[in-house]
This record gives structure tokens, sequence and C-alpha cells, in this order.
């Protein structure tokens, strides 16, 4: 039977991946099963039918034949080029090909290749943004959203060799009203009826082209990675460009990016700030529920965001440099359901940008990156496609259909990007779970400063591990107690400081400023130390290697507790200096050991800048712990990082292992 993502709400717990038959009567929010999307792809709904081509969709032919796919790979290419220049002033210069410890850029050429295309990989439905629609006066029923990623299969020394890259783009579709303009039936068709949800019954009928018209295209992806041996501390860097594409005919145009502002020309001009100041205080009702949109005059056409650390990373919150708290002076806060203060307010302005919101509950900054198909390599496969953000988004999306459907009101609260998932009872009230162990949540202080907030669950206490100059909110994690018996692999066990780096956020620099888990002297089956971040796990990454039990899974049981970690996979020197080679197949065959991680699954998640990577069905034992996955540092999955891939043209620039540090050790 068909894996399709849906919400089942139990306990304000959203469980994704049920079984198609029992989910019959609730909506269908996600659609993330590979079988289901391979068929859509293939009959109408393919990345290159946007652009009005047929037959052979891969990025080559596309790049030739689609005026408008050429010109946005243009304009992306002078984005990058752009970036480029500004890391070389700033003295980070960057390359496509390295086995150094230097910056690496995407090689634009991947967007160009025979060997390359764009493989829808999720639908979501976004009715719920009929709500963003009216302000607009649209007469419309919300939006779908096809997402599609970059994807690589090419033959190269007799050997199949394919992966994924961290490069999305997301075609948005209005979903045209009800013959009598409402949108009780649209909401209605997404409602699951029997047991076979599969391509045939999306496109019959919630996904009926008919009803959808193409809005815009929306790009967001990897395009620059500092490893963790030029960043020691950090654990690596990278940086994400967002961007937002009309499309006429053959012809593009650069959108704005919804309420995300243009810092550096409102920090150059006084009077277009004073404007942006009177639209805050005049809406501030609509801010707090979330549910606005700044005037374009106002907006930015690219940004970047920027990793790792990034919910905590100044350059990810856009409107605190721009707003001292006093020019939210004398506004009335106590009838705000969210913000209480004016730092508060700011914040939900940070977190509603762009890249405050993909930096803050995120995945790799991404919240929808999709399940792999079967050309995947075992090594190199995530178990759970979407962020935490998503995942607790989706019993709010849930209950704004099924109000919809029934023809009542619905909630119109957005809450913020990393708040945990709630239960949503009527329009004026809704009730957060306690964060799980290692998900955000605000400092004392600071939460003090929102209304309706949430509180860390089992035991753990909100413990900031990186806080960052000129950010005036600071999130933390649940994290266990100093010291705690109950300390896992993986857990966190370093705190530090970024000094932030206002007009080069690239130059950031953080410094470990304490240790507070894993006192071990050295790695043992026995007792935690903790692992540094040069070896790329940012925060450090309490560690203890994996004894007999361990190896055979002894601790998972069924109907009993998932336990906090398991014996999964590891990298270290060997791994590292493999990359350099460019054989990602190579390096995951011959360099990754066992070792203790954090056990993750479809309802339980890893913490920032970690993800959850599945155990190959290969591994002895795997059939104990099917759906239980181990949380990767992000980039030790190469689908997740843009370079050191295999490829399919021959290199001919290399920055050699001299150019850095060397290769870090584990």
């Amino acid at each position: 039977m068909m894996r399709l993502a849906i919400l089942v709400a139990v306990a304000a717990i959203a469980v994704l991946g049920e079984r198609a038959a029992d989910a019959a009567g609730r909506p269908v929010t996600v659609v993330d099963d590979p079988q289901v999307l391979a068929k859509l792809d293939a009959d109408g709904f393919g990345f290159a039918g946007i652009f009005g081509i047929s037959g052979k969709d891969d990025l080559k032919t596309l790049y030739d034949a689609a005026p408008a796919y050429h010109a946005i790979v243009d304009t992306v290419a002078a984005d990058v080029a752009a970036l480029r220049a500004d890391l070389k002033a700033g003295g980070r210069p960057l390359y496509e090909v390295t086995d150094g410890n230097v910056g690496r850029i995407i090689d634009m050429r991947w967007l160009k290749t025979d060997a390359a295309r764009f493989r829808l990989v999720g639908v979501v439905n976004r009715l719920d943004r009929r709500d963003f629609a009216k302000l607009g006066g649209e007469a419309g029923c919300g939006e779908v959203r096809f997402i599609y990623r970059l994807a690589y299969s090419f033959r190269k020394n007799g050997k199949v060799l394919a992966s994924r890259l961290p490069f999305n783009f997301s075609a948005i579709y209005r979903a045209a009203p009800d013959a009598d303009g409402g949108c009780t039936g649209v909401a209605g068709r997404w409602t699951q009826i029997d047991e076979a949800a599969d391509a045939g019954w999306l496109s019959g009928g919630p996904l009926d082209k008919a009803s959808l018209s193409f809005k815009q295209l929306e790009l967001n992806a990897q395009v620059v990675r500092f490893p963790s041996g030029q960043e020691t501390e950090f654990g690596g860097q990278a940086a994400y460009l967002m961007g937002i594409f009309g499309i006429d005919g053959t012809t593009i145009s650069q959108k704005p990016l919804e309420n995300t502002p243009d810092t550096i020309r409102l920090a150059q001009d006084a009077r277009l700030k004073a404007r942006l100041t009177d639209y805050v205080r005049a809406n501030v009702g609509a801010i707090d529920l979330g549910v606005y949109e700044i005037p374009d005059e106002f907006l930015a056409k690219k940004v970047i965001s920027w990793s790792t650390f990034g919910s905590a990373r100044q350059a990810n919150h856009p409107f605190t440099p721009l707003f001292e708290p006093e020019a939210f002076a004398g506004v009335t806060y106590s009838k705000l359901t969210l913000a209480r203060t004016a730092e508060a307010l700011i914040e939900r302005l940070d977190n509603g940008a762009c890249q405050g919101c993909h930096q803050a509950g995120s995945t790799a900054g991404f919240h929808f990156i999709g399940l792999d198909d079967s050309t995947t390599s075992p090594l190199n496969r995530i178990e759970v496609g979407i962020s935490p953000h998503l995942h607790a988004e989706i019993p709010r999306r849930e209950a704004w259909l099924q109000a919809t459907a029934e023809g009542r009101e619905a909630n119109g609260f957005r809450p913020l990007s990393f708040a945990p998932p709630a239960a949503w009872k009527d329009t004026a009230e809704i009730a957060y779970a306690p964060a799980e162990t290692t998900m955000p949540c605000l400092v004392p202080e600071d939460a003090a400063r929102f209304g309706n907030s949430w509180q860390c669950g089992a035991g753990t206490v909100c413990t900031p591990i990186a806080t960052a100059t000129g950010v005036k909110t600071k999130l933390a994690q649940c994290l266990l107690p100093k010291e705690s018996r109950n300390i896992f692999s993986g857990h966190p066990c370093l705190t530090g400081t970024i000094a932030s780096d206002t007009g080069q956020p690239f130059n950031d620099r953080y410094k470990v400023t304490g240790q507070f888990a894993a006192f071990a002297p050295a790695i043992s089956r026995t007792a935690y130390t903790c692992r540094p971040p040069k070896i790329g796990v940012p925060g450090g990454f309490a560690y203890r290697g994996c004894d007999a039990k361990d190896l055979a899974f002894s601790a998972f049981k069924a109907g009993k507790p998932m336990p906090s970690e398991i014996c999964g996979l590891v990298g270290g020197k060997k791994f590292d200096i493999c990359v350099a080679t460019n054989n990602f197949d190579q390096c995951l065959g011959g360099a990754v050991n066992r070792g203790n991680r954090p056990a993750c699954s479809a309802d339980r998640f890893c913490r920032e800048d970690y993800m959850c990577q599945s155990l190959p069905s290969d591994t002895p034992g795997a059939g104990r712990v099917k759906g239980i996955g181990f949380c990767s540092p992000t980039y030790f999955l190469f689908q997740m990082r843009i370079d050191n891939h295999a490829t399919p043209w021959t290199n001919t620039a290399r920055a050699s292992m001299s150019a850095g540090f060397g290769a870090t050790e584990e």
C-alpha cells in the first residue's frame, strides 16, 4: 500500500506516513510517496511542463529549448557570481572542485547537464494560504505546491552514480474556488475517501489541472559550503539562495520575497524605513496573527540565509538590525495573541521573513526535502523528508481544512516556525504540546515576552548553545540538565557565542565558551565524551561507542518507548580524505563505521544542524528497527551538500589540500 504523508492528530502529535487505509476521512496535507510522485511526474506534473516542454526533461534539453528556464539559470548564475565576488573580497575564496579545507561553491553545470533533472519530490496542500490571497483581493482558495529537487544519474567507469543535491524549486499554483465562489468543495476534495490515495485519485480530484493556475516558481538552494576543517568551531557553514520567479511565456521576472525586507536599501533610506515603521504600527494585529503582506516597496528580491546555528545568526533576523524596540513604543500589546513586547513583535517579523522561517525549525535550510527513490545509495538516504516545522504545521493545516470543508471559520493564527505541534481546539484557542528533547524553545526571559508559549518536556531545560551579538531573542534547545545520567549520543555538549559580522555574515565567528556534558576523557563503550565541532558536529556531540548490545539493537523492543540512541553510521578521517576524490559511492562504501547516534523517526526529530538518516537495509538486525533512523550532521549526507559529488564531466581546476588546514580527525 502506498505511503502518503498525512496528519494523524493524537495528543497533539502529528504522525506522518500513515497507510492510506488508515487515513480515510482525513485531509491530505502532504504527498511524499516516491512511487506516487514518480507517476505524477511522468503524467503531466513534471518540472519541464512548467516551461511547455514535453518529452525529454533533462536539464540540457530544458536549458537549450526553454527560454524561460535558460533565463532563470542565467539569473541564478549571476547571483552566485555576485556572492562569490563578495566572499572573495571578504577573504573567503570559493572553488567548484577542491580537496582542501576551503570554501566550495555550486558548479552551475549541474543546471545545464543531460545527467540531471528536477524530480518531483512532494506535493503540498496549502489551501490555508487563502488567508493571504484575501489580502490581495484574490478570489481563489489558496495554493498547491509542487516541490522539485535537483537529481542526477549517469554511468561512469561502468557504474551508475546517482544522488540528489540541496537545490529546490517549488512551483506554486492557485486553486480555483467552487462555482459559488466558496472553498468548501475545494477543501473537501482533499479528504481521502478510500484507501486508494494514488496518483489517479490525486490527478482526478485535488490536482485536477482545470482547477489550478500557475502563480510563480520559488527557489531555495544551497550555493556555498565551508567544511568543518575550515570552520573548526562552527562545525561548517552553508549559504542558501532564495528567490521567486514569475514566468510569462518565454520571459521571466524576479518577484519580491514575501514579508522579507531589503535591509540594505532600508538602512540607506530613512524615509523608506519610516514608512515601513508606519506600516508595522498600523498592522500590528495582522502581524501578530501571522497573516500579513508587507508592501512590495520594502521587500527584497533575493536573500541569502546562513547556517550552521541558523536560528541564532543575525543575518537570518533581518528586522532586528533595522528596528530598535523603541520604534514600536506605544503599541498596545495586551490584546495580541503572540507578542507582548516590541522585542517579540520584531522576532515575529524576523520569523516571517524567508530566511528567518527557513533557518528556524528547519532541516538544513529546508522544510521539505522529500524521500529518496530506489536510485539513491543505501548509505546516502534520509529517513524523514520534512522539517520539525512542517511536522508541527500539519495539525494546524488539517484543522484549517476541516473547518473550511465544514463551512466553519478556520483559525487563522500562524505559530512561530520553531513552535512544537499543537492541538487546534477552535477558532480562538490552541494548546501546544511540550517541546521534545533537543527541540527549540525560548529562554525564560524571552518566553515572557510572548503570549501562549510552550514548555520543555521530558525533564529537559531550555538551554542556549549559541547566542549571537545583535540578536535580541535567544532561540535555545530543550536539553537534559547538566551532568544528567540520561545523557545519550548526539546530545549537545558545548555552548558558545557568535560574533556577528553585519556586512559579511560568512565572516561570523563562533567561539566555544564552555562544556556542560559528556566529560569522559576518551571514547569508550560505557562513558560519554564530547566530540569537537572540527569533525563536523556543531555544538559538540556526546558520544559513546557501540557495544555488542547496541550493534544488535537489543534496546529496541516492540511496544516499548524508542530509546534515545541507536548504533548508526559514523565517518572519520578516512571519510574526510575520501570525499576529495569526488566519488561519494566509494567513500561511503569503504570509509564508514558503526557508532552511536540519536535515534529519530517520523515523529522524533533531530536537533538543529542534524537530520534523520536511514540505516541501510542490509545492516544486521535492521528489521528490528524499521522506520527508525539516526541523526547525522547534515553534511555527512552527500545529498545535502553541493560539493564533492561524482560528476559527468571532466574536472579541470582543483584547489589542493595545501589551500586549507588538512583533513580533520575523528
